[in-house]
């Protein structure tokens, strides 16, 4: 019970305490996804917050500001949720709908956002199971309101698509989660937005896309993991390969960094904690439309402090376990037990070698104090 409710106030947490890109799902870092997928039957639920604020600086000649644009601060805050589910052995399936805050229309909450769905196939091992293959099918169904807006990744509002494939590689192929790892993750995305609405004219004039924009999407990951923590560090970007039209707010590349942990408080539960830092340029190729024109704005947001949690569903108890995980438990147990030899058989060396160490200085004590009685009795 007090799980269901524990679980109860993270998500509603984070319902409130919006995030900002699609949440990766299945067995990932924070952006890059690993060679593995779930195993059958787990179903596991998360959510994540992003958030970024910046000190805006009136750049125009016109002193005539609106009221929209009174404060002084830039907020984007948006959110994602996901569900991942282990559908069979090598696949597994996750459907990750966004929800979208400061859209800066006058639908400022795009809710509900565009739904994210992956499939991916994985835990193909080869290289006597140090490296794992998976390649993934992405689908983003245009179901906001809201499309191309500025300061986050393009949205064209039509049903974009691609796929990817990630390459992973453990220190340890017997203890691939204690383990260090390395990530490699390319893919292929269609925003195939050709004919639909990009932009309105304040005259009610509607602006089409002309072309099918495509872009190669990158991304590499490190996790080091010690005791109940994993520390991560990624590296995530675009470039276009066909570029967006002009009146396109995010047509420029761009690339991230990203340093994070994740704390594994329960068997059912992890927290990520991150921060997401571009280390791209500033360009501005956007032409013919501007929202916010007498502003000093980036295309993308500089930064975003980023807080996610995982929980999983299932399976619970050993009746949802497949033969497969109960054997690895059974070996991670064993291997629990072998650790906890190793460090009580090293604890007692260092009270023994302490014990030596103490009858040494007792006897070397002892032969001093017969030596001062021996003076002692010369002297008398």
């Amino acid at each position: 019970m007090k799980k269901l409710y524990l679980l109860l106030f993270i998500l509603g947490l984070n319902s409130v305490l919006l995030a900002q890109f699609a949440y990766q799902g299945s067995v990932s870092l924070m952006n890059t996804q690993t060679g593995r997928v779930y195993e059958p039957g787990r179903v596991e639920i998360g959510t994540n917050l992003s958030f970024f604020t910046k000190l805006t600086d009136y750049i125009g000649s016109n002193t005539l500001v609106e009221d929209r644009f009174a404060a002084n601060n830039y907020w984007l805050v948006t959110n994602n949720f996901k569900l991942s589910l282990g559908l069979f052995k090598n696949f597994d399936l996750t459907i990750a709908p966004r929800l979208y805050q400061d859209t800066h229309y006058a639908n400022e909450y795009n809710l509900p956002g565009d739904i994210f769905v992956t499939l991916k196939a994985g835990d193909i091992d080869f290289a006597n199971r140090q490296l794992y293959l998976a390649t993934m099918l992405n689908f983003r169904f245009g179901t906001g309101e809201q499309h191309n807006y500025p300061f986050a990744e393009f949205a064209s509002g039509g049903m974009e698509y691609g796929f990817g494939t990630a390459l992973s590689y453990y220190t340890d192929p017997y203890l691939p989660d204690r383990s260090f790892s390395a990530h490699l993750n390319v893919g292929w995305f269609n925003h195939n937005e050709a004919g639909t609405i990009l932009y309105k004219l304040k005259n009610g004039d509607e602006l089409k896309a002309q072309v099918n924009s495509s872009e190669l999407q990158y991304g590499l990951g490190f996790s080091y993991p010690i005791d109940l923590f994993e520390f991560r560090l990624e590296v995530n970007g675009v470039n276009y390969l066909t570029q967006p039209d002009t009146m396109v707010y995010s047509r420029e590349n761009y690339t991230y960094v990203t340093p994070s942990f994740r704390y594994k408080a329960l068997d059912w539960i992890s927290i990520d904690l991150g921060a997401k830092i571009r280390i791209s340029g500033d360009e501005d190729e956007t032409k013919g439309v501007r929202l916010f024109e007498d502003f000093d704005l980036p295309n993308y947001s500089t930064w975003r402090a980023v807080l996610g949690v995982n929980i999983k569903i299932l399976p619970i108890g050993r009746s949802a376990d497949t033969p497969e995980t109960i054997e690895r438990k059974k070996f991670n147990k064993r291997i629990d037990f072998f650790q906890n030899i190793i460090e009580e058989r090293e604890k007692a060396e260092d009270v023994q070698e302490e014990l030596d160490k103490l009858q040494s200085e007792r006897e070397e004590a002892e032969k001093e104090l017969e030596e001062l009685k021996q003076i002692l009795e010369e002297q008398g």
